[in-house]
């Protein structure tokens, strides 16, 4: 009989049967256990298939972020932080678990110039939404959840003249009028649901005024504005995804762009204002975000990009700058900036990830 307290003994017929039976697969539990030893010590300098790498993910960051190219047409601005290094600790056919070091203490805001020549930093800190005034003599941007502006003389900042835009709330987004005396952006100021809505503001910060305000909708951010006053942008209202929309600067006229269940952001019109360009990730497949283009009447929607962005700019003459990646490997030319016509042709590679291989 088994003991009292939970059966710590069991009859001796249940005991050999138990060995017999583990006899009896001994050959192929001995068989596994070098095959799994074997697979072991290959794991380091094997490269393997998808299938084969381990249940979890590491998700890199892309090195280049928010490319915001000059009015000049000149120099490109980014954030950057160098990568360093790859760990490809089971292999190169697993980048999701691969290890990326990079290099914080060259982290900062740099230019490069249109032709790719002559990278620089320039500041030793990012500057988050950036935004380049359309005579290029400043820059607005977002630090911490405030809107700043800094002065800027074509080769670099005068941090000392840096005027704080905005005081309370969360904002983001800046975007400069035409004529460079309005900026607009998103805010949840005076927000009753605390969502971010968006707003209008002289360039030294005064005169603020909401312009789009739909509590019971939902959010309405990420303004910019054409060469005739219009402002597209992300709007919700009453919809699970986000889809662009344009109104004119007093917030009235509203004007629905796209229709679909795509995951639509940070829409931008040209310098000619012909053109808007946008991130567009689908809500039913794997195709990531890209870049995408629809004419400002809302026709001739097109998409630019297959290899993934996380952000893009326009150029004074009509081609954009933007950061292919994917968010599932960083190489030579992911993670980096590349170039392209406004209808997706002629990509070119602009800037390049320089770093070392391990295992």
């Amino acid at each position: 009989m088994a003991a009292e307290g939970g059966g710590k003994h069991q009859p001796t017929f249940q005991v050999e049967f138990k060995l017999y039976e583990m006899r009896k697969y001994l050959p192929y539990i001995i068989t596994l256990l070098i095959f799994c030893a074997t697979i072991s010590s290959c794991k380091k300098s094997k490269p393997q298939n998808e299938d084969a790498c381990p249940g979890f993910d590491l998700v890199p960051s892309s090195p280049y972020e928010d490319p915001v190219w000059h009015p000049s047409g000149n120099i490109i601005g980014f954030n950057h932080t160098p990568l360093k290094e790859i760990k490809y600790t089971y292999g190169y056919d697993c980048p999701r678990q691969a290890a990326y070091i990079y290099n914080p203490d060259s982290t900062g805001f740099w230019l490069v110039n249109a032709d790719g020549t002559n990278k620089r930093r320039i500041l030793p800190y990012k500057l988050q939404n950036p935004a380049w005034s359309p005579d290029g003599k400043w820059i607005a941007f977002v630090q911490g959840t405030q809107i700043y502006k800094m002065p800027f003389d074509g080769e670099k900042f005068d941090e000392t003249a840096k005027v704080q835009l905005t005081f309370s709330g969360r904002n983001f987004f800046p975007a400069w009028s035409p004529d460079g005396e309005w900026i607009a952006y998103d805010s949840n100021a005076d927000s009753p649901t605390g969502l971010n809505f968006i707003w209008k503001m002289d360039k030294n910060g005064f005169s603020k005024k909401r312009i789009a305000f739909t509590p019971d909708q939902g959010e309405t951010r990420m303004p910019s504005w054409s060469n005739n006053y219009s402002i597209v942008h992300q709007r919700y209202i009453n919809i699970t995804y986000p889809e662009v929309f344009k109104m004119d600067s007093a917030g009235n006229n509203v004007l629905r762009l796209t229709t679909n269940t795509n995951f639509e952001r940070c829409p931008k019109y040209s310098a000619n204002g012909a053109q808007i360009a946008f991130t567009s990730q689908s809500s039913s497949n794997g195709d990531g975000v890209q870049v995408w283009t629809i004419s400002s009447d809302g026709t001739n929607m097109k998409q630019l990009t297959t290899d993934g962005t996380t952000g893009f700019s326009w150029s004074p003459d009509g081609r954009i700058v933007y950061v292919r990646f994917d968010y599932t490997r960083l190489d030579e030319s992911r993670g980096v900036l590349w170039t392209m016509n406004s209808d997706g042709s002629n990509k070119k590679q602009l800037t390049y990830n320089q770093f070392k291989i391990t295992q």
